[in-house]
This record gives C-alpha cells, structure tokens and sequence, in this order.
C-alpha cells in the first residue's frame, strides 16, 4: 500500500481493499450511488466516468473528482479509475500558488454571501446562513458545519443551523437546549474565542464529558469558534471532521473565524432590527392601550361617553350616504338612587356590571355599541336595525334585565331591579324619516 493512498484513504491494508470499502454519494443531493452506477461498475462497462463525488472509505469522507481511463500494456488493457481528492490536489499542485488561489476563492466566497446577507430579509435569513454553511463545508472540506446560540445567561445551547456532507448523520434535533455546564473544558475555551482538537483521542481528562459527545457523533476533530452580538457571546460557528483526526490550519481558524464575524455582524444586525421592531409594537400596543383606556368604561368595560359620541357621528354620516338606517337605545335604571342607599354602592357597582353585560349579550349585531352614557345610563347604537327589530331588542333588554333577578326592596315600582327604554330610528328611505318612542 502507498504512501499517497495512504494519505489520501486512510487505508493501511492492502488486503482489506476492494470495491465495497468506497461508497460514493451525490455531492448535491446527498444521496448514495446506487452499485449499478457507481463508478466502478460503469467504468467496467466501458462507459467514461468523469465526475465529481463525495466519497467515504472506513476511515474518513472527502470530497473528489472519479476520471475512468483504459491503460494498455503488454499483458493487456486495464480500465483504470483515478480519483483526485483535495488531498491529492493539495500535494500536486504548487504550495504557494494554491494557498493564494484557496484564499482569494474564500474572499470571494465570503462577499458573495456578506451582500445577500445585508440586503436579506429575517424571513430570507435562515436559508442565506444555511447556503453560507454548506458553501463553507463544501469549501474546507470538512463533514459538517453548524450554528449553535446560547440562551440569553448561556445556560443552555441549541443548534440552530447545522448543513451535513454525503453520508453524514445530522444532530440538530438532538442538539437543543442543552446545558452549557455539562461541557465544561467546551464552555471554558469557547467562551475564550475558540475550542480547537485536531485529534479527540488527544483530550485530556477533564474533558471527559466531551469526548464522550463526540464519539458518540464520530467526531476525530473540531473546530469552534465564539459569535458575538453587541459585545456579548451570542454562540458559535463549528465544523467536524468525522472518520479520522486532522490537523486544522491557520487557514482553517482564519476562514470559520470571518464566516463567524460576518455571521456576528449580520445577526448583530438582525439583533436591532428586531429591537426595533420589538420596540415599535410595544409602543403601537401601547398607544392603542391608552386609546381602549381612554374609550372604555373602567367599571363596566364596555364603551364610554366619549366612544358613544364619535361613533355616533360616523354612524350618521355612513348611513346617510349608503341610505342606511340607524337605530339607538337610551336605557335608564329605575330609581337606582334609592338602590344605592338601601344596598351600598359596592352593591350599585356590582347591579351596574350585571346590567352592562346584559345589555351586550341582547345586541346581538356585529356593528352595534353598547355604552355607558353616565352614572345609570347606557345608550345603544344600532346601525342598520328598523323600528320594528329595535321594539324587539328593547323588549328582549326589558326581559332579560328582570331575569337577573336583582332584588330591589327599595322600590315602589317593583320588587326587583328594572330598566326603562327610550328608542329613536333615523331611516333614510322613509317618507316619515324620523320615529321616537
């Protein structure tokens, strides 16, 4: 076995090699190839293979390009595949020449992603960060690249983004609200600015707890780094290399540190603008507060004088314009002095609510208002009701008011507590406009 398949598979026995020990996946949908199509078996068929693929061998997953070729020699011809991994194209090209292709292809990579960011909307936010993140793995080669924030006193951690290569398991619904404390060596650095392994067999005891996350998620190296939002740690950026340890570069932590600023910035971004938002509808909320507070009776809850007014007002002018007709109600409670003195004004109070939602529940039209004009006088507006619905809606009011049943010993009029009902209708299209009884 060589040096370079070595390297480049993480394969050491030559006699545990075949076809099976490579699965390949659809770099784009993530899907596995089928056998039938995989590389090996086209290029046995004599079909041109000359494509990109994810691989996975036991040992790690990369991202490479399948070329199939017919080599011809004395004892015959071989159908040969060659497979250009970045670690193959990394040894093979000019070390210069391709550190300063990688960095201005990044450059250009993290402007294409900044402008979508700042004129992206929230709603458009979570798929630009999720595009960013796959360009990012797929860029560094790595197995997966994730988000996670902290709660507002980083008790607990979620994973909010997370984008997987071909053939790697995702954790994200497994990773939410989990207690920062239970990773401790992780809390520590990551609130430092960065939590960087390059082998997880190298963590040292204290590490415990983490070490054993990240065997359970396949994890041979990881790379962290800290997000800040308005000068406060609001989580971090990370990606995983699964199958085999790897040693991260300068260029690695330089790359995940300016996705994680930019990331930073534009949630710093998101942060204000929902702020302000925030702040506006707590003030729009607030203004239609003082407007229902100004509007509504504070014992009765329903109406007041001044709503009654204006709305009386719109009321005439829209029915006189649409040839509507437009009905009130004005309903006193009977001698409910002499109530008060005989039962108290905690008992006036009470009867006066009673009356209130009484009053409500036998209006029964969408536009009608119930209110309360003054001490014990309601008035009702009624738009679009004739006479004759409005005889039968003081009635009902007359009816259900005694079935309260409200005693009223006091009274010389009857024994329980009663309204009396004045009505007037304004109709348009009456040659008798106007009735008041």
């Amino acid at each position: 076995m060589s040096k370079g398949f070595e390297r480049d598979f993480g394969m050491m026995r030559a006699a545990s090699v075949n076809a099976n020990s490579f699965v390949f996946f659809d770099p784009e949908t993530k899907a596995p190839i089928p056998l039938c199509n995989s590389p090996f078996t086209l290029a046995e068929k004599g079909e041109t293979v000359a494509q990109h693929f994810r691989l996975q061998t036991d040992s790690r997953a990369m991202n490479c390009f399948v070329e199939s070729g017919v080599v011809s020699t004395p004892q015959g011809d071989w159908v040969v595949l060659q497979i250009i991994t970045n670690f193959t194209a990394m040894f093979n090209e000019n070390n210069k020449n391709s550190a300063v292709s990688k960095h201005i292809a990044f450059n250009q990579l993290l402007t294409n992603f900044s402008s979508k960011l700042i004129t992206a909307s929230v709603n458009e936010l979570d798929s630009i960060i999720d595009q960013a993140l796959a360009a990012l793995g797929a860029f560094c080669d790595v197995d997966r690249c994730y988000i996670f924030e902290f709660s507002d006193e980083a008790e607990c951690m979620s994973n909010t983004h997370e984008w997987v290569a071909a053939g790697v398991t995702p954790f994200i619904d497994d990773l939410q609200n989990m207690p920062t404390n239970s990773l401790p060596f992780f809390k520590q650095h990551i609130f430092n600015g960065i939590f960087q392994v390059d082998n997880v067999e190298t963590l040292p005891e204290e590490a415990a707890a983490e070490k054993t996350v990240f065997d359970e998620q396949r994890i041979f190296s990881i790379l962290c780094v800290r997000i800040m939002v308005d000068d406060i740690i609001y989580g971090f950026i990370g990606c995983d290399i699964i199958g085999s340890p790897y040693s991260w570069s300068a260029f690695d932590i330089e790359y995940l540190r300016r996705i994680g600023e930019m990331l930073g910035n534009t949630l710093q971004s998101l942060h204000n603008r929902k702020a302000l938002q925030k702040a506006q509808a707590e003030l729009l909320e607030a203004n239609k507060q003082l407007e229902r507070l100004a509007n509504i009776d504070g014992l009765t809850g329903i109406a007041n004088r001044r709503l009654f007014d204006s709305t009386l007002l719109r009321n005439l002018e829209r029915c006189n314009e649409q040839g509507l007709t437009l009905s009130l109600l004005l309903i006193d409670v009977d001698l409910f002095k002499q109530f008060n003195d005989a039962y108290g004004h905690i008992a006036g109070d009470a009867a006066l609510q009673k009356i209130a939602e009484t009053l409500t529940n036998s209006c029964l039209g969408s536009d009608d208002l119930v209110t309360r004009y003054g001490g014990e006088e309601f008035a009702v507006i009624l738009p679009n009701t004739r006479l004759d619905e409005l005889h039968a809606i003081a009635s009902r009011i007359i009816r259900n008011v005694k079935f309260l049943d409200i005693q009223h010993k006091a009274s010389d009029h009857d024994s329980k507590l009663t309204v009396s009902i004045g009505m007037a209708c304004w109709d348009p299209c009456s040659p008798r406009r106007n009735s008041v009884s």
